[in-house]
């Protein structure tokens, strides 16, 4: 292959791992704000916007993009370590359909279910809140039914597990993400 070619493919080559290193860098630029931005850290609105303004003024100023990258991944591995050791909490601002998190007691085959949601909805948005705890005997389970309910075609759905009992209650269960 003639020198000029072999500095062809060279240089394309360059522009296509320049190309997808670029992606790279704004894919986690992005991740890093969002982490910041739904964090409990004061004025984080305020902190993930710098950050994704001090990456797109590192990258444009600084003269030395190699290292700039380095920087780069050390500032996102320093945010991926915090966020990954941010406890678990139900101690939130969540929104009241999903502010209270259901638990059960176990006595035998007499169960209570504290914190079952019994809205009273008038829209998706416009709702009386309702809570209420039931105890049910699994002795007396009559049925159990699966339930798929699809939105945005057949793709996604929204999964239930009904229980019936012999004095004609039902109590269903679905996997929610708060």
């Amino acid at each position: 292959m003639p020198a000029r070619r072999v500095g062809i493919v060279r240089r394309a080559g360059r522009v296509v791992a320049v190309g997808l290193c670029a992606l790279a860098v704004m894919g986690m630029t992005a991740w890093v704000a969002l982490a910041i931005r739904y964090s409990d850290l004061p004025s984080a609105q305020v902190l993930a916007a710098l950050f994704v303004v001090g990456t797109l003024l590192a990258f444009a100023v600084l003269p030395r993009r190699g290292r700039t990258l380095v920087g780069f991944l050390v500032a996102f591995a320093v945010v991926l370590v915090w966020w990954r050791h941010i406890p678990a909490s139900n101690d939130r601002d969540w929104q009241p359909e999903v502010a209270r998190l259901a638990y059960a007691d176990v006595d035998g085959d007499r169960v209570t279910i504290h914190n079952i949601r019994n809205f009273d909805y008038r829209s998706e948005t416009d709702f009386t809140p309702g809570w209420y705890d039931a105890t049910f005997d699994v002795s007396q389970l009559q049925s159990v039914d699966l339930i798929a309910a699809y939105w945005m075609g057949d793709a996604i759905a929204h999964i239930f597990v009904s229980f019936g009992f012999a004095d004609g209650r039902h109590v269903a269960f679905s996997v929610e993400t708060r």
